[in-house]
């Protein structure tokens, strides 16, 4: 699961029925046994790997919190003072938050690789802006973006779903107030309620369809503050519930978050239905303490060390992943008992924060008027925002290699000039040039990839999209068909296309090979039917067009056999049969078929990270040729061709790596490798002449180029 975050919303403090204000200490001991459970399941601590609950339970707390303190409003002045609810919020917020950022940029700059400071100062910027949940949210779906590290600043993504909340909800709330001043309870209720209902069923159909994007994004989430702020409108009647079910309900709360702490894990499916087990756990303890109960949980959690806990949780939780970051970049073998005492120190700069960075600014007189303390939010939100900018600048001053020129730059072409002849291309140390850069290398990339889902279709449909490209006149057609390990050759085919007048029609899903087999990715807990359905329909589409010729390639080498479902059970032989079976049927109805292997892999993904980090020897950066190989979709590819004489294979290994037995980084001054197993865009450009090759003899003449 992405890491999490919480942090405290207001003061621990509601209105009991009829009687003003009154303390609640025990909110502060949930917060804690919230906090605590995040920090050991970011240590690592595998008893605890549920721990991501915490944030649920947070979501909860700020919408009881909050929708306490606007109805206390509502309820004696008849409107909600907008600019002072937002102002008390910035006094509360982003003293901290802006601190953290600034750590946070010093640890991107000194501890991570420098390829990931213009992911990570974009992360800055958005979480300065309160929007970086969505930046998460579009990373998570993106495919390419499989080598990006854990973002210092990703625990801001809750932060900023919050922040959302508090944007609209004050306004509802005003124009429920105005339009409804007799009744602004009920309707309150009445609009929390639709909204809250909505948000819980959008999230769990999003998490079922694509919940990479689901954890993040703050439609899926809003329905969990809005059960707390239901609680908080409806807190009158739950005090007069007998006491005996309030103390039961406490007591059942609590066993509910130990439950979904133990139990789930990153296999779990999130957020959808599931998360109402710590999110009715959460509701259930803060029910039990909104009148003094007898027997309830209210006196375990209200014990001072809770007490203390919760107070600083807020500035605990923004201190304790950069550090948490920082460390494993330093010491990537970090044991866990190294990680849960990282967690424990994470107190102190926490307590040094809270005690004279936010407090001082939050109780001082001098930012007690509106409008500075207004302006001071601005300003802080600025610095964010700026600090996120100085750490991309800094990229071009942290690299003494300069970007090659086009022709200083040959790239594939380099092998065949005769100049070369023994040239071992992964001994060599060190370049004065190159191109791309390792810092542009993400970006290094054909623009079919950015087209989703126009083009590129995104996991979780299933419904293929053809695009043209080429010579789109023409009458000769050529089908490229998977996902993006053939869409990596685009730029080349296209030129090629338009050369010797073909028409590329391309049919390409994120992650999803062309066959006929039933798979699993990542930690998806059920079988991923889209992209079996996707291949279904994108045969289909193929017999139709009954093109010239139809090249196929992916990256995964295993497949689910038939009524297998467990990651354990993906195997070979499976995905083997399942390419033969489609290949086969695309043969048989007199269409030519080749399939251009899988590049060879790193066995560390991220070369281009590798290289920006030995500048000075480029060969610590090589891989082993047949372990990449082995790694790779080939193996699996050259077996299903073996089952499918009349498919053709397209082999460019010797092309992508020259040397015998060795990959190199860079060849012919060209960064061979972008993010993940991918080419970079100027490798494939520079390789044309070969892949025209590969491809006249793998159709026998029938499709030849130039």
């Amino acid at each position: 699961m992405p890491v999490v975050a919480q942090h405290r919303s207001d003061d621990s403090t509601l209105t009991k029925p009829d009687h003003g204000r009154t303390l609640r200490l025990d909110i502060e001991g949930m917060r804690t046994i919230a906090v605590g459970s995040v920090l050991v399941a970011h240590a690592g601590v595998s008893w605890f790997a549920g721990g991501f609950v915490g944030v649920d339970v947070f979501f909860v707390l700020s919408g009881f919190l909050i929708t306490g303190l606007l109805a206390r409003e509502v309820s004696r002045t008849g409107r909600v003072r907008i600019a002072n609810f937002w102002a008390r919020r910035m006094k509360r917020l982003l003293p901290a938050s802006a601190t953290v950022l600034l750590f946070s940029a010093v640890v991107t700059y000194v501890y991570l690789p420098i390829t990931q400071r213009e992911d990570f100062g974009g992360d800055i910027k958005a979480a300065a802006l309160y929007v970086v949940n969505w930046r998460l949210a579009s990373r998570g779906v993106d495919y390419l973006a499989e080598d990006i590290g854990q973002s210092p600043v990703q625990h801001y993504w809750s932060l900023a779903v919050e922040e959302q909340f508090y944007l609209i909800w004050p306004l509802l709330m005003l124009a429920i107030g105005v339009i409804a001043a007799k009744r602004w309870k009920l309707g309150a209720f009445v609009a929390l309620g639709g909204l809250t209902v909505a948000s819980f069923i959008w999230s769990v159909m999003q998490t079922e369809s694509s919940p990479a994007t689901a954890y993040f994004v703050s439609t899926t989430r809003v329905w969990e503050l809005g059960l707390g702020a239901l609680l908080a409108l409806s807190a009158a009647r739950v005090a007069r519930l007998p006491s005996v079910l309030l103390a039961a309900g406490g007591w059942l709360g609590i066993a509910l978050i130990a439950y979904a702490v133990l139990f789930f894990d990153s296999n779990t499916t999130w957020p959808g239905a599931n998360a109402l087990v710590p999110t009715v756990g959460a509701a259930l303890m803060i029910a039990s303490g909104i009148t003094r109960t007898p027997g309830s949980p209210q006196r375990l959690l209200s014990l001072a060390p809770m007490v203390w806990i919760g107070g600083l949780s807020y500035s605990i939780y923004l201190w304790h992943w950069p550090i948490l970051v920082a460390a494993q970049a330093e010491y990537p073998d970090l044991r866990v008992r190294w990680t849960v005492l990282l967690m424990i120190l994470s107190i102190i700069p926490a307590w040094l924060c809270h005690r004279y960075i936010e407090n001082p600014v939050r109780f001082g007189t001098f930012f007690k008027p509106t409008g500075r303390a207004l302006a001071m939010g601005a300003t802080l939100t600025a610095l964010g925002v700026c600090t996120g900018l100085l750490l991309n600048a800094s990229v071009g001053l942290s690299s003494d290699v300069k970007e090659a020129s086009v022709k200083g730059s040959p790239g594939a072409a380099a092998l065949l000039d005769p100049a070369n002849k023994g040239v071992v291309w992964s001994d060599i140390k060190s370049v004065e040039s190159m191109r791309p850069l390792p810092v542009d290398a993400p970006k290094d990339r054909p623009p079919l990839y950015d087209k989703q889902p126009e083009c590129q279709v995104a996991p979780g449909d299933p419904k293929p999209q053809l695009c043209e490209f080429g010579d789109t006149s023409s009458d000769r057609v050529v089908v490229i068909v998977g996902d993006s390990k053939i869409v990596q050759w685009e730029t080349a085919l296209s030129d090629l296309g338009k050369r010797e007048g073909w028409k590329l029609v391309q049919i390409t899903k994120s992650a999803c090979p062309f066959t006929d087999a039933s798979l699993r990715t990542g930690n998806r807990q059920k079988v991923w039917t889209d992209c079996r359905q996707w291949g279904q329909q994108a045969l289909k589409d193929i017999l139709d067009l009954h093109p010239d010729l139809v090249i196929a390639s992916h990256r995964k080498g295993t497949a689910l056999p038939a009524g297998k479902t467990g990651q354990g059970d993906l195997d070979q032989a499976a995905m083997v049969k399942g390419m033969a079976s489609y290949w086969r049927t695309i043969t048989d109805a007199g269409i030519p078929m080749a399939v251009l292997l899988d590049n060879p892999e790193p066995k560390t993904e991220g070369v281009y990270e590798c290289v920006a980090q030995h500048e000075k020897d480029l060969s610590a950066c090589a891989f082993d040729k047949s372990d990449g190989e082995r790694r790779s979709g080939a193996a699996a590819q050259l077996k299903a061709a073996a089952e499918v004489p009349a498919v053709k294979v397209i082999d460019m290994s010797n092309v992508i790596c020259p040397d015998a037995d060795r990959c190199a980084p860079v060849i012919g001054n060209v960064l061979v490798y972008r993010q993940g197993t991918h080419l970079t865009r100027t490798f494939v450009d520079s390789a044309e002449p070969q892949l025209a090759a590969a491809l006249a003899k793998a159709a026998d003449g029938r499709f030849g180029t130039g």
